[in-house]
């Protein structure tokens, strides 16, 4: 077996003044090589499982307005856009960041 890495995602909680606007509960990257394998999701929706062991009911998640790939992520393990934001404090290169809440029920 590969014993490479192939991604790393956080549990951020509970969520400060700056998650709340600009990180949220969850962030995640996938090394560039192992991207489209569909391991952002599969992380997710595990981080998902484990947000609802510990009484969460909904997790917020934010991307890159122009971050195609983690917005499909997102919306495929059932996050609904709340809104999108100026980024005020430089996170984002296009300088616009989408929030979306996740519920942590299952969606299948």
């Amino acid at each position: 077996t590969d014993d490479r890495l192939v991604g790393i995602i956080d549990y951020r909680h509970p969520l400060t003044d700056f998650l709340l606007r600009f990180g949220g509960n969850i962030g995640y990257s996938v090394r560039p090589s192992e991207r489209r394998k569909g391991y952002a999701s599969e992380m997710l929706r595990l981080m998902l499982d484990i947000c609802r062991s510990y009484g969460e009911k909904r997790v917020l998640l934010t991307c890159d307005s122009d971050n195609t790939a983690s917005r499909k992520t997102i919306l495929k393990n059932g996050g609904v856009l709340e809104n999108e934001i100026e980024d005020t404090v430089g996170l984002s290169k296009c300088g616009r960041i989408q929030r979306y809440w996740v519920p942590t029920g299952s969606i299948f």
